[in-house]
Formats: C-alpha cells, sequence, structure tokens
C-alpha cells in the first residue's frame, strides 16, 4: 500500500499583510500633504470651518475622529480685510453735505453754514437766522430743520465714531431790557431746541452734550453788524472716539479743499 504525501503548507506570516503597511504609509503622505496645503492657505474663517466639520462627519479620520487619531490642525485665521480710517470718509461726507445745503438754500446778506477743525475733530457752525427768529430759541424755519433732517441722516453712519457737543452762542447786544432772560440763556435754550429736534430724529440722546457760551465766545469782532452775525450761532463740535491716524492733517486738507 502506497503512502498518501502529505501536501506542502506554506507557514502563513502572523499580523497584518505587508501591503497595508505600504498602503497605510501613502495614505499617512497623502493627508499630511493636505494639511500643509490648507495650513499655507488663506480661506474663508466660516467656509474652513463648515468643511472641517463635513470632513469630520464623513471620514471620521480628522480631530474629534473615532478610529484614528491625528495632530490637530493648527486654527486657520481668515486675513483681515483692512478697513479705511473713518475720519476722512465722515469729513468727507459733511463737506459736501454742507456745501450742498449753502448752494441749495442761499442765505440773503447773511454767512452760511461752515466747517472748521478743532483740536479732536471738527465743528459745524449754524447761523442762528436759519434756524430761529430773532430773540428766540423755537426752531421754526424750515430751511434750518431740513439741514438738521439731512445731518442726521449723515450721523446715522458714524453713531459709534463720534460725540456730539452742541454749543449755543450769541453777540454782545442785551437779550431785553429789564428781561430775567439774558444771552446766556438764550445760547443754552437755542442748543436745547437743535438736540431735541436730533433726538426726535433719531439720534441717540447718549453722544450728544448741551451749552451755551452766551456772548463770551464770540469769533468775530462785535463792531459791525455783519461780524455781529457771525457770532449769533449754534456749533455742533464732532470730536471722534478712538484713535485716527493723522487725523488733523485728514481735517485741514479737506476744510482747504472744501474752501477752494
Amino acid at each position: 500500500m502506497s503512502k498518501k504525501k502529505k501536501l506542502y503548507q506554506k507557514e502563513q506570516s502572523k499580523g497584518l499583510p505587508l501591503w497595508l503597511g505600504t498602503f497605510g504609509d501613502l495614505m499617512s503622505l497623502l493627508l499630511t500633504f493636505f494639511i500643509l496645503l490648507l495650513s499655507m492657505a488663506t480661506f474663508d474663517h466660516q467656509k474652513v470651518e463648515l468643511a472641517i466639520g463635513s470632513l469630520q462627519g464623513a471620514l471620521s479620520v480628522l480631530e474629534h475622529g473615532v478610529e484614528t487619531e491625528v495632530t490637530p490642525l493648527n486654527k486657520i485665521q481668515a486675513t483681515p480685510v483692512p478697513r479705511d480710517d473713518p475720519t476722512e470718509d465722515a469729513m468727507n461726507n459733511f463737506a459736501s453735505l454742507i456745501s450742498e445745503y449753502n448752494e441749495m438754500t442761499k442765505i440773503a446778506d447773511g454767512p452760511g453754514i461752515n466747517l472748521e477743525e478743532s483740536e479732536d475733530g471738527f465743528i459745524i457752525r449754524i447761523p442762528d437766522d436759519l434756524l430761529f427768529d430773532t430773540g428766540s430759541a423755537v426752531l421754526k424755519h424750515d430751511k434750518g430743520k431740513l439741514f438738521l433732517q439731512r445731518l442726521s441722516m449723515e450721523l446715522d453712519s458714524y453713531k459709534d465714531a463720534f460725540k456730539l457737543r452742541i454749543i449755543g452762542n450769541t453777540d454782545s447786544v442785551k437779550y431785553k431790557e429789564g428781561s430775567l432772560v439774558d444771552n446766556w440763556d438764550l445760547s443754552n435754550n437755542r442748543a436745547l431746541s437743535v438736540a431735541d429736534m436730533l433726538i426726535e430724529l433719531g439720534v441717540p440722546p447718549s453722544i450728544m452734550q448741551v451749552g451755551g457760551d452766551g456772548e463770551f465766545n464770540p469769533i468775530a469782532p462785535n463792531d459791525t453788524e455783519s461780524s455781529r452775525a457771525q457770532n449769533r450761532r449754534v456749533d455742533i463740535h464732532f470730536s471722534f472716539i478712538g484713535d485716527s491716524v493723522d487725523r488733523k492733517q485728514q481735517v485741514k486738507d479737506i476744510i482747504d479743499k472744501m474752501q477752494q
């Protein structure tokens, strides 16, 4: 009886197949390559967050995955878009508003609305006859109300950029003989009237301060009628909040352009 030949059985290697190690190395290199691409690129932060969330849920191989642990990605920050300093835009807008308004509403034999630089911003000077009757603190003139309305519309874009000081001023002529109301009271009441209208038009009262200087802050001598007319005014001081690069020079340049 012939003996049966035993079949030769090849001894199997223990552990994972060799090709799986090579495949794993390849996948690790590809993943590293894509991570490097992401780290060197600039993306919209919100879109990157959405993309990473989608990959986490679909592949389970990124951060917080359940199968493979990898080094957390560096946080990708979108490059901030540089914003212009509000000083120049604000000055240009208010200068244009005043120029257009003075052209549209000529005041006979009287000063127009002026814009001047100050230590911390600029000043809009409004003559009293554009707003009030002689000796009155009641806003009656439609031209003045129209300007305040347009001014409030411009201010809506700069509520966080300015603090306002509204100051009334008079000439040196006595208000009324024998009256308990003097020029100081009149200037204060006129400033309050302007502030009340701006509040009605939506300007927040938290950014405003109101007062009156009476006859004690003239910008011209009180020796002629035309000079006294310059002193009868309501000044709105615009003070910029926060730092501004080359603020004074920007204000000066814009005022020079407006006066040319």
